[in-house]
Formats: C-alpha cells, sequence, structure tokens
C-alpha cells in the first residue's frame, strides 16, 4: 500500500536575523494586548538561516493574522 506524501515550503514574508527578533515583532504587532497569548504559533526556520512565526488555526485566520504573518490550519 502507498501512502500519498506532499511537501508543504511556507513562503514568509518577512524573515528575521534570530528567533528573539521573530518573537519581538510579533509582540510589537500586538502591543499590550495578552491577544497573542492567546494564539498558538512557532517559530521555523527559513532555508537561509533566518526565522518567522508561523500560526495555527483558524482561530488566526479569524483574527486577521493572515495579513501580517503566515498562518497554517
Amino acid at each position: 500500500m502507498k501512502i500519498a506524501q506532499a511537501l508543504i515550503q511556507l513562503t514568509p514574508s518577512k524573515t528575521y536575523a534570530t528567533r528573539e527578533n521573530a518573537q519581538k515583532a510579533v509582540e510589537k504587532f500586538y502591543g499590550d494586548r495578552d491577544f497573542a497569548r492567546q494564539q498558538t504559533y512557532f517559530i521555523a526556520t527559513h532555508t537561509d538561516g533566518r526565522f518567522f512565526p508561523v500560526f495555527i488555526g483558524e482561530r488566526a485566520i479569524q483574527e486577521g493574522i493572515h495579513f501580517k504573518f503566515n498562518v497554517v490550519a
């Protein structure tokens, strides 16, 4: 039995030199709100060694995060 496989490659809209800078970008985008803490996301590494945040789930799309950062749902 063959199992179908698909490779998903994300193309970031913007990358950051360090993980810390990517995290700061998320925090800056949301300001003082605790909104980002209510979202699930991870910091991915691009093929060039730079970093970018990726949010997970439909809730992120409903909140419009996809206009600023990558979202997978």
